[in-house]
């Protein structure tokens, strides 16, 4: 009997290896709830990064102004560094799916709102700001909450490969969106482009409905909220690795990602193209970001590789540094497309490590705090925008790839860990899940 048990573990493992071509999709086409929860998350988070250039780009026409689109991206981002450690604790206090469904409720109904009022001509500049605001607010909950219910879905065995899929697919959405924005505004218009972002968000509202119910991860009593807060940092603090990722992470979110608010100011004041070639530009970068994240999808080992951090983040810094300097627009394109290829690869190997690194009852808390480093966006979009209005946007692009390139060697230096080919085996490892989340959707 002992055998016939070995023979089959023998013959499970031997047949996981011998189908590698499969291995992409395996997390896709083994649990339902999974791919409920990819397709509402790409709905969700397309409809987000959509509305982070069209908000932008209206922001430019109702004002002429790039402080003031600088300020509307600060807006939408500083929620992130407010609420992020918070909604990291009720992220494992509570069940992830209420804190889903309360999120995207909101956010449905801003969308809506700003959709409405732009439609009837009664939008006004401060509500651009209240609007981003919230919405900012709540996709600092859904981040976060939507990357922990992974591991409420998927067995240990296959939640490497579910991780980096889902990783791939939340930070594509990071370029795809803006790609679509550019488009949208050319062929609907900025009313049909807030429309649309409400629909995808109402959509993906709709589809989180039907995910299944877990409860809590940590169920303790007696740990006040500001105690939870204070153990996710020390999580953090006290472990090499997920310090060097979180200090790693933070560059290309404070000083490259605010090059997405700027490129309504490139397509109209620099490379002279409008909303037309704006929508090119955005597109041409989401197909590199596709690619990007395709590429670490079908690769098993490359997610467990800390060295392309390194080399994935540099390589998107010096691309923007080109692009800022080109004036013509198809080499523009040509440098976005690896661009949006090389902030796709770091941000889903990113991503995968750090879900590799922690254990299901602070993981929402970890992961709270690792939405901080998303929330330095803003950190860097408002003085790119001061730094476009005085000196233009070449040089608020310039100045902020070349500081992201000193950073990055900064960090390299500090940690030997980011440095490495591999992770070591026994750290990728993932914790035990709940035997029910086996058979969950």
């Amino acid at each position: 009997m002992g055998q016939e048990q070995d023979s089959r573990a023998q013959q499970s493992v031997n047949e996981e290896d011998e189908s590698p071509a499969f291995s992409i999709w395996q997390s896709m086409r083994d649990y339902p709830a999974f791919r409920l929860l990819f397709g509402s998350t790409l709905a969700t988070n397309s409809g987000f990064w959509m509305w982070n250039v069209a908000i932008g780009w209206l922001a430019l026409i109702l004002t002429d102004s790039p402080f003031f689109v600088g300020l509307t991206g600060f807006t939408a981002g500083i929620p992130t560094l407010l609420f992020g450690p918070f909604g990291g604790v009720l992220i494992d206090k509570l069940p992830r799916k209420f804190i889903l469904l309360l999120a995207q409720t909101v956010i449905s109904i801003t969308a809506v709102s700003v959709s409405v009022l732009l439609f009837f001509d009664a939008l006004q500049p401060w509500m651009l700001l209240v609007g981003a605001f919230a919405n900012g607010m709540c996709m600092s909950l859904v981040f976060p909450t939507r990357s922990a219910m992974v591991a409420n879905l998927i067995p240990k065995v296959h939640l490497p490969n579910a991780i980096a899929l889902n990783s791939a697919g939340l930070n594509a959405t990071r370029v795809i969106g803006p790609a679509l924005a550019g488009p949208s505004i050319a062929i609907l218009g900025v009313e049909g482009t807030f429309a649309l972002c409400a629909g995808l968000q109402v959509s993906s509202f709709l589809f989180s409905l039907r995910l299944p119910w877990h409860p809590a991860s940590d169920t303790g009593r007696g740990s006040g909220v500001f105690k939870s807060i204070a153990l996710g940092f020390q999580t953090v603090w006290h472990s090499e690795k997920l310090l060097g990722l979180f200090a790693l992470a933070a560059i290309p979110t404070l000083c490259l990602m605010p090059h997405v608010h700027l490129m309504p100011v490139f397509a109209r004041d620099e490379l002279m193209i409008g909303s037309t070639g704006l929508g090119i530009l955005m597109a041409v970068s989401g197909v590199g970001a596709v690619i990007g994240s395709l590429f670490v999808a079908a690769t098993r080992t490359l997610p467990t590789r800390p060295v392309v951090l390194i080399v994935g983040s540099s390589t998107f810094a010096s691309v923007l540094i080109l692009f800022s300097l080109t004036p013509y627009a198809l080499l523009a394109g040509f440098f976005l497309l690896i661009a949006g290829f090389a902030s796709a690869v770091f941000l889903a190997v990113n991503n995968t490590l750090v879900q590799l690194q922690v254990d299901d009852q602070v993981r929402g808390r970890v992961l709270g705090i690792y939405g901080l480093t998303w929330g330095l966006m803003p950190v860097g979009t408002l003085p790119a925008g001061a730094i476009a209005d005085a000196y233009g946007a070449p040089a608020a692009m310039i100045t902020l790839a070349v500081t992201a390139l000193v950073l990055i060697t900064l960090v390299a230096i500090r940690f030997p860990s980011l440095r490495r080919a591999a992770i070591p085996e026994s750290t990728n490892e993932p914790q035990p899940v709940q035997p029910a989340s086996r058979t969950a959707g």
